[in-house]
């Protein structure tokens, strides 16, 4: 007998001896302290080897799968995500109350033409509007489905800043593609913003060469943007322009995030935002 594997662990010398015993190639194994050695008849090691690699080829997508669940995210354990959630909901409920909806998303709306002229704000401000309920419960699912987990990866300051960065960059890029009276609101981008962002995690948290393999959570991405654009009146090139605004400048800064490590960086980054925010108010006002 040859020896085809050393100084395995219990769990794969089980793996493949159960590969090699369902191919009805005869196995040994041999115990060293707590690991294991695979042995198997000289004439057929490269029966044996070939099985085991179309074994893995074959199985790439459920070891991808495990990786994912190895993340340890939660979507339901994020305060910030929760308030951006009842803050979106208090603005539509005080404008509906005040009976100033369709004035505001007038006046505060992501329209191309006016961003153009000068008016950046409204790439902010057309963010927290929304033009029903129904667009609304929408965004605050996406909130937390998304947004959510972006926050525990990023941190509590910089997750928000990261989500308000991509919202308004494809609110921008929008606007350059549109360049007419094309209006747009909801939070939706900075949704497809946070999807994006959470693709650059997947793809930057190991710091491996780019392959066919790694780059699953693109395509996906990609998918899972089509299929949140249906409707009537989605603007699918700001879901787009979103999705991009995350997933690129995510590839960048997640492993910068990862290296910049200072007292109080999220109380920074979650003050610059507040910042932004507030600065935007006063600019529209």
């Amino acid at each position: 007998m040859e020896k085809l594997f050393t100084n395995l662990t219990h769990k794969k010398a089980d793996l493949i001896i159960l590969i090699l015993t369902s191919q009805n190639i005869e196995t040994q194994i041999e115990k060293n302290n707590y690991l294991f050695n695979i042995l198997v008849n000289k004439r057929d090691v490269t029966m044996a080897l070939f099985m085991i690699d179309a074994y893995y080829k074959e199985n790439k997508f459920f070891r991808f799968k495990k990786q994912l669940q190895e993340i340890p995210i939660s979507s339901f354990k994020s305060y910030p995500a929760f308030f951006i959630m009842g803050l979106l909901w208090l603005i539509h409920a005080g404008c509906l109350q005040y009976h100033i909806h369709e004035a505001m998303i007038l006046k505060y709306g992501a329209s191309a033409l006016y961003i153009l002229q000068g008016e950046t704000y409204r790439t902010i401000t057309a963010l927290f509007l929304h033009s029903d309920a129904r667009h609304l419960a929408g965004n605050m699912a996406g909130m937390l489905i998304f947004a959510a987990p972006v926050i525990n990866l990023a941190g509590f300051g910089t997750g928000p800043f990261m989500l308000l960065f991509s919202g308004t960059l494809g609110n921008l890029l929008n606007a350059y593609l549109y360049k007419n009276a094309h209006l747009s609101i909801g939070a939706s981008t900075a949704v497809m913003g946070a999807a994006g962002l959470l693709v650059a995690f997947q793809l930057t948290r190991k710091g491996k060469p780019l392959r066919w393999n790694t780059l699953m959570p693109v395509f996906a991405g990609v998918l899972m943007v089509g299929m949140f654009s249906q409707g009537e009146n989605t603007d699918v090139m700001a879901h787009v322009f979103g999705f991009f605004s995350g997933l690129l400048p995510g590839i960048i800064f997640f492993p910068l995030n990862r290296t910049l490590k200072f007292p109080h960086k999220d109380t920074i980054a979650l003050f610059i935002t507040i910042l932004i925010i507030v600065s935007s108010l006063l600019a529209a006002i």
